[in-house]
């Protein structure tokens, strides 16, 4: 996500050594899942170390839509005000669930399928943002299958998982317990990729075709195990520790980037959040979940098998929440909490690029002024402080850095709680120099 702090510190090469408690599975642990592209390296663009603290701002990865423009002609239109005009906007979300079908599961699918038209599909549904799901999992109607029904899904547990257009759609095909990393890339293109074909050989181009391009992914992984698995070429294994976590979590940010980068983005502007259900111990208040600033934590819930700790490393490294997936009689509050997640995440981000000054020429940047209309409301122009530290709590503040307008925090907040408003960018003709 452009301009947001990376958790991520660059990671070294790696023996790992030591075991692994292991959850039920009917598939080798390091099973060789797919083909691919071939295997990614182990190095980064990150900063930070385990347990590291951070500051973001409260928006995601959505987008605003700016149409840069000369006004306000000067002198006999030899100058003109440079303006840059802009509604908050919010972008669709492509919402990828990801299901460890593994016999220890059966609470937590159940309890999933119970939740996930009342928690979180109807809060998506109240707010304003075009959404989808995928389904990544076995589909039917046994204990560890997932089926879900109406509105969001169609209930036909029996056969082949049906989809309703636009909205949701169920790719069949079987998560054991520590493979998921692995599942994601083998099925995205389906066989028509050299990946594995869902159970009913409904979608032979994988569900890269239920995405759409201009969408925000968002990832939510189910699992109360950690990571072993190889695809293409590269063996992922966080052998449930802070570090070797670490190390699955920068090559598997690389590889699914390399794989489609329309879909999920660069290292330099990632499309995609990472929601963590986990075998990871609870807070003190157990519906309170773990945020990008707090540390990676070992450790399991009661009934959890391995905390996850390479998941854990992309939900802080894409800003997403982490929860205990043991905690499945309170998935109520964890689907509201991915829901209000996933809003937050489409919508309009503190930082416009200004645009590119005439050819030969400079901007003098303490003239630049920020206009901002709200819904309904009058204008008024925000304050330009010389960097983040000068914000305080003022709502009508930004500053400039690196060829960006950076709205301080407070400011953040308000634009964002008002999609009808309006934002102004003016650079007028007397900061336009040679």
């Amino acid at each position: 996500m452009a301009g947001k702090t990376s958790y991520w510190a660059a990671a070294s090469t790696l023996v790992i050594t030591g075991g692994l408690l292991y959850a039920c599975s009917n598939t080798a642990d390091d099973d060789e899942t797919g083909g691919g592209a071939g295997g990614v390296s182990s190095t980064g663009s990150t900063s930070g170390t385990a347990g590291d603290g951070g500051s973001s701002s409260t928006s995601g990865v959505g987008g605003m839509n700016f149409d840069a423009g000369e006004q306000d002609s000067g002198d006999g239109g030899a100058c003109a005000d440079v303006v840059v005009e802009g509604n908050p906007t919010t972008k669709p979300a492509d919402i990828i669930y990801v299901i460890d079908n593994s016999c220890s599961m059966g609470e937590e699918i159940n309890s999933v399928e119970q939740n996930i038209n009342v928690n979180f599909a109807q809060i998506m549904g109240t707010s304003q943002v075009d959404y989808r799901i995928i389904m990544v999992t076995d589909h039917g109607s046994a204990t560890l299958d997932v089926c879900i029904g109406p509105p969001l899904g169609t209930g036909n547990c029996g056969g082949p998982p049906g989809e309703v257009a636009n909205s949701f759609y169920h790719y069949d095909v079987n998560v054991q317990s520590h493979d998921s990393l692995c599942i994601i890339p083998d099925t995205l293109y389906g066989t028509n990729g050299g990946g594995e074909a869902d159970e009913h050989a409904m979608y032979p181009n994988g569900w890269v075709d239920f995405m759409r391009t201009e969408a925000v992914k968002v990832f939510v992984e189910i699992t109360d195990d950690g990571i072993s698995c190889t695809w293409g070429g590269t063996n992922f294994n966080d052998s449930d520790q802070i570090a070797a976590g670490q190390t699955v979590a920068v090559n598997w940010d690389q590889l699914i980037l390399g794989e489609s980068p329309v879909q999920f983005g660069t290292q330099a502007n990632r499309n995609y959040m990472f929601y963590s259900i986990v075998g990871m111990p609870p807070k003190t208040n157990p519906l309170e979940p773990y945020t990008e600033f707090e540390p990676v934590v070992t450790g399991t819930c009661q009934g959890g098998v391995g905390p996850g700790t390479g998941y854990q490393w992309l939900s802080k490294g894409t800003h997403g929440l982490r929860f205990p997936v043991c905690s499945y009689q309170s998935y109520d509050a964890v689907f509201q909490d991915i829901a209000a997640g996933v809003i937050v995440g489409t919508q309009v981000p503190c930082e416009i690029e200004i645009p590119e000054p005439p050819q030969g020429e400079t901007y003098n940047y303490e003239m630049v002024t920020l206009l901002w209309t709200p819904g309904g409301g009058s204008t008024e122009e925000f304050e330009q402080v010389t960097s983040l530290a000068a914000c305080g709590t003022d709502d009508d503040k930004f500053y400039i850095e690196d060829n960006l307008i950076k709205l301080c925090p407070a400011a953040c907040d308000k634009i964002e709680a008002d999609m009808d408003g309006t934002l102004q960018v003016k650079i007028p003709c007397d900061a336009i120099r040679t």
